[in-house]
């Protein structure tokens, strides 16, 4: 066996520091990776296995896991395999999406419209920007106090406009809302758009059946649901009309590059839990109840305030009186506990989040709600002992911060 590369032990062993956090309550951003893929990703590697677009043995050896795959996600999904474009990630399947559908309209010498929501994920919103920029008119739907879409003037909004295509959230990432995605996508097709929606944070904790969502093409993350991180993929319905931006032969001609191979394994053995997740769902659902009201127990104000229906049941997003976000998370951080402020995707900003800032508006008292917002996850590891033990901790953390008297644990 070769020796460990330069400095690997000390990179492993600050990394296992780092990551050595007692409590981990921010799924929402990254899910911890599932046994079963930790397994399957482990066993993959000791095949020395080939590039999946070589036609020599271990080439197709590649092809074979990379296929197994595609077809456990499908399953999982009650698609066909071939249906499914593999990606990075939802950020690249997001912007395959978006170039894919407008830029062969835009090169046809059409302007069209594109409807979307002020709530989008960073990498949506990057891309709204982009093309508002390049001169394509955009119609965001607004929330109101609980995060719900506003769609009652959407026929107006979208009168008169040449819309082509549309891009809509299933499920919020800060506060866990479930959109009415079945019926924007309805309202947009009848208008010609093509209609894409990112079930990002949906996989595991809803039953997500593409073909009835009424979309055309539909991003999926691994790592929200026990994969890696770096593997996701582009749900095309078949007859959509999306073309590649990267060309290549591979993933159904949309998106050249050598895959994966090990991480994709790593996501084809998490859509084999799906349905166990799926499953458990309620279960998270009462510990995120019992942290939510440990919560508001210490003075905080829960943010999409929604009946069970109309939330996912893993997201508790809370402000805190007096307390902005960066600090509370950090200090949570110090003493062990794990949570955000936000998207994972937006970090690196003091700017509020843009979704509960949507929500309250920009006065001071908007601001400081949006300021203070913090969001709490969980998944189907948790337990009632660690939501006790989180609840302790931040029960201090809070108490010596309003006292002004933050200490390194």
């Amino acid at each position: 066996m070769s020796p460990a590369p330069p400095d690997w032990n000390h990179a492993l062993r600050s990394a296992r520091q780092l990551a050595d956090l007692a409590l981990d309550f921010d799924c929402a951003a990254t899910m911890p990776l599932d046994p079963a893929a930790r397994l399957a990703m482990a066993e993959a590697a000791l095949v020395g296995v080939g590039n999946p677009s070589s036609t020599h043995g271990k080439g197709q050896a590649g092809r074979a896991l990379v296929e197994w795959a595609r077809r456990q996600l499908a399953e999982a999904l009650g698609i066909a395999p071939r249906e499914l474009a593999l990606t990075s990630g939802a950020t690249e399947a997001n912007a395959l999406a978006w170039r894919g559908a407008l830029e062969p309209m835009l090169a046809a010498g059409r302007s069209p419209a594109v409807l979307t929501s002020v709530v989008e994920h960073a990498s949506v919103r990057a891309l709204t920007a982009e093309y508002r920029a390049r001169g394509l008119p955009v119609v965001e739907l607004a929330v109101d106090g609980r995060g719900c879409w506003l769609t009652d003037d959407l026929a107006g909004r979208l009168e008169g406009l040449d819309l082509g295509f549309a891009s809509l959230i299933l499920v919020n990432n800060e506060t866990g809302v479930v959109h009415p995605v079945a019926q924007v996508a309805h309202a947009a097709r009848t208008r010609g758009a093509i209609v894409h929606a990112d079930a990002t944070q949906a996989l595991g904790r809803l039953a997500v059946e593409p073909a009835t969502l009424g979309v055309d093409l539909l991003t999926l993350s691994g790592h929200k649901f026990g994969a890696p991180c770096g593997t996701g993929a582009l749900w095309v319905r078949p007859g959509a009309k999306v073309y590649a931006i990267q060309p290549g032969h591979q993933e159904l001609g949309l998106r050249g590059g050598t895959e994966n191979v090990l991480g994709l394994v790593g996501l084809g053995a998490a859509a084999v839990t799906l349905g166990a997740r799926l499953a458990q769902s309620p279960s998270v659902r009462a510990l995120r109840d019992q942290l939510l009201a440990g919560l508001l127990a210490l003075g905080a104000v829960r943010n999409a305030d929604l009946p069970a229906e109309q939330e996912s049941g893993h997201i508790a997003n809370v402000s805190l009186p007096g307390l902005d976000a960066p600090r509370l998370v950090m200090a949570l951080d110090l003493a062990g506990v794990a949570v955000s402020a936000g998207s994972a995707c937006a970090s690196g900003t003091l700017e509020p989040s843009h979704v509960v800032r949507s929500m309250f508006g920009t006065d001071t008292t908007g601001e400081a709600r949006a300021r203070g917002a913090v969001r709490w996850s969980l998944g189907p590891h948790h337990d009632r002992v660690a939501v006790e033990r989180a609840l302790a901790v931040t029960a201090e953390v809070v108490g010596r911060l309003r006292q002004g008297k933050a200490t390194r644990h």
